[in-house]
């Protein structure tokens, strides 16, 4: 379909990567119309110019969240909703043995993992906290990081050269407007 961001395994993680970035979830049928470095910043810069900076940290901690535990734990991304509980998804052990790699690849502050334990205030257990109450928690753990405001389209275009270099492996230098997502960037 056009030949936008979305269709392959390269391009999902890339819209996964953007998501997590800039915490807004990316419609399959925006990504599909994105062909251009220029058309994702576009669709960026509209949307977080209208969007509650507060709204936008809730989803940026859950993308970030969401793509530690499928990193971390090979976890389906769509198993993962911010209503779907820790316990749903892995059982305790196999979260506390790999609860350290988690804590590197999420790099927020998080307290250290004790089943028997309280954990951010919750008490782990069959019914464990939900998604959504994960971030919560870790927002609050890191809330002086997260001072909630605006960006330029200059801070927004920095960020968004990064995602592309990080993920799609090129120069900050090829990433420019005009640049073909597919064809100028290799990004399937």
């Amino acid at each position: 379909m056009g030949g936008g961001i979305g269709m392959g395994l390269d391009s999902v993680e890339l819209v996964m990567a953007i998501e997590e970035e800039f915490g807004l979830d990316i419609p399959d049928r925006d990504a599909e119309k994105m062909i251009t470095v220029g058309d994702v910043f576009e669709w960026l810069r509209v949307r977080l110019s209208t969007a509650d900076p507060r709204a936008c940290l809730t989803q940026r901690v859950f993308y970030k969240l969401r793509r530690a535990l499928i990193e971390n734990y090979n976890v389906s991304r769509h198993t993962i909703s911010p209503d779907t509980r820790l316990t749903e998804l892995l059982p305790l052990s196999v979260v506390e043995e790999g609860w350290p790699f988690l804590q590197m690849f999420i790099d927020l502050k998080t307290p250290p993992f004790k089943v028997a334990n309280e954990f951010l205030g919750y008490r782990l257990s069959e019914q464990s906290l939900t998604m959504r109450e994960l971030v919560q928690s870790l927002i609050k753990l890191n809330d002086e990081e997260f001072a909630p405001q605006h960006e330029s389209e200059r801070e927004i275009w920095d960020r968004l050269v990064r995602v592309f270099v990080r993920q799609a492996n090129v120069r900050p230098e090829e990433v420019v407007l005009g640049a073909s997502i597919t064809r100028d960037l290799g990004v399937d």
